[in-house]
């Protein structure tokens, strides 16, 4: 990816804006409602281990005349403080993994076939024609401390699609829409009820939790959150009713 391809992408994921609703049979019992065609399996990209094994977003201080040794202590600190663990997934289509980082070792990146979940998501690099560099620019480290990210793919735009919720308020955005918050509700919900009959129950809550604010905010309409839910809960084979009254 060029460098003005690089910005564009920023632009216009800015805010998590996610796509247009495409078709999709997720949603066949309500034909008014948007689709999307989206699913919760990454593709396949290349690695570049070697550029991000050489990256850091300090090196740029070489530009401005830095000391090696400033540059060697505050990226063995973003290491240590927002570079714990590493996502690998192609955001923007071209064939290459880009890095997502995180402050702690993710444990939903994809598990027993459900949606890619990361809990302490720190930053995001693309990896353009120049190397790794940072999704928002300007930006070196902690951007989205305070926040967790659901990712899945679109099959029509051929990139990521990131769902961010913002701890603090429970604010969600992101997606595709009444369509997009559909399917992020659905899948988010089966997932759940799938870790609750396996007894997984700390990893139910950490599912039910990023969709929670769709309930009970009325951000997604009372009689569609709960025909998801009573839907997800017949499928998997659960006496559980809707929590939230209207």
């Amino acid at each position: 990816m060029s460098r003005t391809q690089a910005l564009a992408f920023v632009c216009a994921l800015a805010v998590f804006g996610g796509y247009a609703a495409k078709a999709s049979s997720e949603s066949s019992n309500s034909p008014s409602t948007p689709t999307v065609d989206w699913t919760i399996d990454m593709p396949a990209c290349k690695r570049d281990m070697l550029g991000w094994q050489t990256f850091s977003p300090w090196n740029r201080l070489r530009q401005k005349g830095d000391a090696e040794s400033t540059i060697t202590r505050l990226t063995a600190q973003w290491r240590k403080d927002d570079a714990v663990d590493v996502t690998w997934v192609d955001i923007d289509g071209d064939g290459w993994c880009d890095v997502i980082t995180s402050a702690h070792m993710e444990m939903f990146k994809n598990p027993h076939r459900m949606p890619v979940l990361l809990k302490f998501p720190r930053g995001i690099y693309l990896r353009t024609e120049h190397g790794f560099e940072p999704f928002k620019v300007g930006m070196d480290t902690s951007e989205y401390d305070g926040s967790s990210f659901t990712i899945y793919w679109d099959n029509v735009s051929k990139s990521a699609v990131i769902y961010k919720r913002i701890w603090q308020g429970n604010l969600v955005g992101g997606g595709g829409g009444d369509g997009g918050d559909e399917f992020h509700v659905r899948h988010m919900l089966r997932a759940m009820f799938a870790a609750q009959k396996a007894n997984r129950d700390r990893e139910a809550f950490d599912y039910f939790t990023e969709v929670d604010p769709f309930f009970y905010t009325h951000q997604m309409p009372h009689e569609v959150a709960k025909r998801i839910w009573n839907e997800e809960a017949e499928r998997a084979g659960v006496d559980e009713a809707f929590p939230y009254l209207n």
